[in-house]
């Protein structure tokens, strides 16, 4: 056992190598390395680690930049005969046979998890044929790789592509080759229009980040589904009868040609008529504001079973008419999560100039159908303590109140210290207020940080 300069027992020292092994794990293997000159028993701690984790990328500041020749050095010491995790991060002058050896390496230690981050070379790179074929891989994350190969993935449950170019192929041998997968994430990837996982009765979970092609999505067994969509990217959910939960977020990009809120209302209104049995919703501010113009303009909302409703916004008047809808079609909803955050949406004069073109004034139109809610109305900002909106909360939780009747559990999410002054005076009232809302509604209110 260790001790200190001053004869007191080292604690962590102390400690089983396996729990040594798991505190390292939580930084790159060459600040790991750096323990050994603790102490002697820290020696070799490192050297047995089954945790591995290489950046080569360029690292600002003071610290010197890895190298090929660091990490060949670092592998010749590795005594560890379990690789359990593998992180690498790549720059442009580390050449492919020496990136191959170190993925065989690993590969032959019988890695489970892996994540290949391969951002500073060409997309056709090529992989050696033993990582496709790996037979212990249960998780797996790899960026800038071109996936147009056969696979053989027997026990792979997480796969996370990133930047990835796909064919027509891709996903239908991943599929086939992955007979136990049940998370796929999907960032950015350049391929086919149409995802068609209907083949995979394993995959429960799918996240997708789109890029801006048009991209129909075809998934009948799954469970969840985050869908994050560019607002001039098309996107159909084609066959999504499973699914117990979702998120919908549209990303707008504001240097993009002016906004088609025509073709955004339309996307989405058929994106939540597939979404109507789903018992976990989850929308961005956005999407409400969509749903604000759908609702000004009198089109029909469809009705939904959702029972746990989270949404995620700046709290501001555009958003209002759509979530006052979405609650009242709503009647089966029980809880209601309202976290409010500092997301961007669709800018207001992008707003007020397709509500000009649609005839519609949008102060009288904001005021003159949603006068029941006019403290909701004069905020513009995000609900956030700082901004001192505390009446902005209050009248969004009556509002919550008269439209949904069987709610059982309201969360709100803050942005906030320490409430001071008068805001301090504010939140005491509102606790008072929300009390008496809770005990007159029979419903339980909760707020978070």
């Amino acid at each position: 056992m260790d001790s200190s300069v001053d004869g007191t027992v080292d604690i962590i020292s102390s400690m089983p190598q396996e729990i040594l092994h798991h505190i390292l794990s939580f930084i790159p293997t060459q600040f790991a390395i750096r323990t050994s000159a603790l102490s002697r028993g820290w020696r070799h701690i490192w050297c047995h680690t089954p945790f591995l984790d290489f950046d080569c990328s360029y690292i600002h500041g003071h610290r010197r930049q890895l190298t090929a020749r660091d990490i060949n050095q670092t592998i010749r010491s590795y005594r560890s005969p379990k690789v359990t995790s593998f992180h690498l991060s790549m720059s442009r002058n580390i050449r492919e046979h020496e990136i191959n050896s170190w993925i065989e390496f690993v590969l032959s230690r019988n890695v489970e998890k892996l994540s290949l981050v391969l951002d500073g070379l060409p997309n056709d790179h090529v992989l050696e044929k033993i990582f496709f074929l790996s037979s212990s891989l249960t998780q797996l994350c790899i960026r800038n790789f071109d996936m147009i190969a056969v696979v053989s993935w027997k026990s792979l449950r997480n796969l996370t592509l990133g930047e990835c170019n796909l064919n027509d192929e891709s996903i239908p041998n991943i599929l086939s080759g992955s007979p136990v997968l049940e998370t796929l994430e999907l960032d950015y990837c350049r391929g086919p229009q149409r995802l068609d996982l209907s083949k995979s009765r394993s995959l429960r979970r799918l996240v997708i980040y789109l890029r801006k092609e048009p991209t129909e999505i075809v998934a009948p067994h799954l469970h969840y589904l985050s869908l994050e969509s560019f607002n001039d990217g098309p996107c159909t959910l084609v066959d999504v009868s499973s699914l117990a939960e979702a998120r919908i977020h549209i990303v707008v990009d504001n240097y993009s040609p002016p906004l088609n809120l025509n073709f955004l209302q339309t996307m989405v209104l058929k994106l939540l008529a597939k979404l109507q049995n789903v018992k976990r919703l989850t929308f961005t501010g956005t999407v409400l504001q969509i749903l604000s113009l759908v609702e000004l303009r009198g089109v029909p909302f469809p009705t939904f079973k959702v029972e746990t409703l989270t949404v995620e916004t700046r709290f501001t008047r555009s958003v209002i008419p759509g979530l006052a809808r979405l609650l009242q079609n709503s009647p089966e909803l029980e809880k209601l999560i309202a976290h409010a955050t500092r997301l961007f949406g669709i800018p207001d004069r992008d707003l007020d100039r397709y509500m000009d073109s649609e005839s519609l004034n949008p102060d009288e139109c904001w005021r003159s159908k949603y006068e029941i809610f006019p403290t909701l109305l004069e905020f513009g900002s995000v609900m956030s303590c700082k901004d001192g909106t505390w009446k902005l909360m209050a009248s969004f939780m009556e509002m919550v109140m008269r439209n949904v009747k069987r709610l059982e559990t309201l969360v709100v999410g803050l942005e906030c210290n320490k409430p001071k002054g008068s805001d301090a005076r504010w939140f005491e009232e509102l606790l008072q207020m929300l009390q008496s809302l809770s005990n007159n509604n029979n419903v339980s209110i909760v707020l978070k940080r």
